[in-house]
């Protein structure tokens, strides 16, 4: 006879929602040896797809997280037209065709199912990892040394309650933690409603591009069209204040919508829902042992594709820092980088969705400008982490460090894994003292002398012999001789590891 596993009821960690987001941090930790509570009141994953743009940072969160494999089943998105009504471009970008820096190419359409069910299984064969799937958060408490979640079972009513040195919430944008932490919420000015329809449609129609989204201006109703993950297609027409949101998600409306594209029985409708997008940033990601992540701390319209790759990296800035405090060799205050680092780099992404979902909001007023002429391609914009273990970071500190294959193609993240890494020139790093050594032994770092050619010529383009990397595979030091070196460690130390402990 079967008998289900028993779970405890207290953990390192409870996380708040299993999306990418909530179920990456939770791997993350498990991947750091941390016990780890998984709360959702889905008990399976949602079938069809919200989010599904991910960028080349992300797919190496993906490869850490061992989620890497999807990746030959992507769509390699190519580039944007915008339209005006009549369907002719006014404005074109493409995304570059050749693997960046990263290890990886820079723009997909995923599939959020397979993601959320493999990091599932993931989790469910980790060690210290539990699944509290079909449980509701209905309360959150914390003292000096816990938090206390109350569980509701849906299914039954049972209610639960669990305990975790911290806490965090990833439940989405309506989040159930972060309205209980009372946390301050900033309304930065990109709210529309779309009318978000997928389809699976029975063969690619021949008007339709295969790699390509379009926006087209038409006056009244902006529709953007975006192929997702093959063979699925989605529109979304954003709606005005006189649209009747319930009469347009019906079906005779959307086979209306769609018309000028497919046919009426050329195609499954897989979603139609009207969503009201916002462009908010949470003040306060941080309130004692409770933390917030993904949608829970912030909120973009979707034009840069960048809200669940947004909160994927909240995830890799977390996840190490909660790890190595519950674990006693950092103190609490490095929790307090978290948001000090996200919320400025995070910002520029809300600010710039929110000022493209306004300028086409216009453009369905009619205001669509001349045609551009020569198709531009696009530049991935990088913004810096805001100050937390560096004060002001600036250059190359502070961004997001490459990713270079070895001579057999292996990526470095795969040698590395999620852990601190020294890489640079070996006579360098050969002639560092004992007691950096010591350091580096404490951070638990990867030391990898050379890093491959790519890397050399990265590292001396700034200047540089050897980078410190963290965790989250963003810069923290370049040092160009020895004693560079030793000093940027001691540094790194000084701000991460706990005062006394030496294991």
């Amino acid at each position: 006879m079967f008998v289900p596993a028993t779970r405890p009821d207290s953990y390192d960690v409870v996380v708040v929602g299993a999306g990418p987001v909530g179920l990456a941090a939770a791997r993350l930790l498990a991947l750091r040896g941390v016990t780890v509570a998984v709360v959702d009141p889905q008990r399976i994953v949602c079938q069809h797809p919200r989010a599904t743009h991910l960028d080349d940072e992300t797919m190496r969160t993906l490869q850490t997280l061992g989620a890497a494999d999807f990746e030959k089943d992507y769509l390699r998105q190519s580039g944007w037209i915008l339209e005006d009504a009549d369907g002719v471009p006014f404005l074109e970008f493409s995304h570059p065709d050749a693997e960046s820096d990263q290890g990886w190419a820079t723009d997909y359409q995923s599939h959020q199912p397979d993601i959320e069910s493999r990091l599932r299984g993931l989790l469910a064969g980790d060690e210290g990892a539990a699944l509290w799937l079909g449980w509701e958060a209905t309360g959150v408490d914390q003292d000096d040394h816990q938090v206390t979640l109350r569980l509701q079972e849906r299914d039954t009513g049972r209610v639960q309650e669990i305990r975790g040195s911290y806490a965090v919430g990833a439940d989405g944008a309506g989040s159930f933690v972060q309205h209980a932490m009372g946390m301050e919420v900033e309304d930065l000015h990109g709210t529309q409603t779309s009318l978000i329809i997928d389809v699976h449609p029975f063969e690619h129609p021949d008007g339709l591009p295969r790699t390509t989204g379009f926006i087209r201006c038409a006056k009244d109703l902006p529709v953007t069209y975006c192929p997702l993950f093959p063979p699925l297609l989605r529109f979304e027409f954003m709606l005005g204040d006189h649209h009747d949101v319930h009469e347009m998600e019906r079906p005779d409306s959307v086979y209306e919508l769609l018309s000028p594209w497919l046919a009426p029985g050329s195609y499954r409708i897989t979603r139609t829902d009207a969503y009201q997008w916002h462009a908010h940033l949470v003040h306060g990601w941080r309130n004692g042992r409770v933390l917030v992540a993904g949608d829970a701390a912030h909120t973009m319209p979707p034009m840069l594709g960048q809200g669940m790759c947004s909160g994927l990296r909240d995830a890799m800035n977390l996840a190490w820092k909660l790890a190595m405090v519950v674990r006693g060799q950092a103190s609490e205050s490095l929790l307090d980088t978290y948001e000090s680092e996200r919320a400025p780099h995070v910002t520029p992404y809300i600010v710039e969705s929110a000022r493209q979902a306004n300028m086409i909001e216009d453009f369905g007023h009619g205001h669509v400008p001349p045609p551009a002429g020569v198709p531009q391609v696009l530049e991935r914009h990088r913004p810096l982490l805001g100050p937390g273990l560096v004060d002001d970071p600036a250059g190359a500190i502070g961004q997001l460090a490459p990713q270079p294959r070895d001579g057999d193609g292996a990526r470095l993240d795969d040698v590395t894994g999620y852990r601190f890494a020294v890489v640079g020139a070996d006579g360098v790093i050969a002639g560092v003292d004992d007691a950096t050594r010591a350091l580096w032994r404490r951070l638990d770092a990867v030391v990898l002398p050379g890093g491959g050619h790519d890397y050399a010529a990265w590292l001396a383009s700034h200047g540089a012999a050897v980078a410190l990397v963290r965790p989250d595979r963003y810069v923290h030091a370049l040092a160009a001789g020895t004693s560079d070196l030793e000093e940027a460690t001691r540094a790194l130390a000084g701000r991460v590891l706990r005062a006394g402990v030496t294991a």
